[in-house]
């Protein structure tokens, strides 16, 4: 499944950013970047999971994932 991250900037401070995972994510932000428009000093960076980060632990009963974080790339707006 894909991962999209949407870096939402209003008059140059950031906001925050939404993630969204799944068949539609992509779909589900877009719909959501509609709502946010230039005129009212919105800007936005679009983003696309290309891997993980995780944490391990090693012990005597083998690696066990601690934690992961997903790695994003910018991608052109759609």
């Amino acid at each position: 499944m894909s991962g999209y991250r949407l870096v939402i900037l209003q008059h140059g401070t950031l906001l925050g950013h939404l993630d969204s995972t799944g068949p539609q994510a992509r779909q589900h932000l877009q719909q959501l970047a509609a709502r946010l428009p230039a005129t009212e000093g919105f800007a936005l960076q679009w983003q696309q999971a290309i891997g993980e980060q995780r944490l391990l632990s090693s012990g005597p009963q083998g690696l066990k994932v601690l934690g992961s974080q997903a790695v994003y790339q910018d991608i052109p707006a759609p």
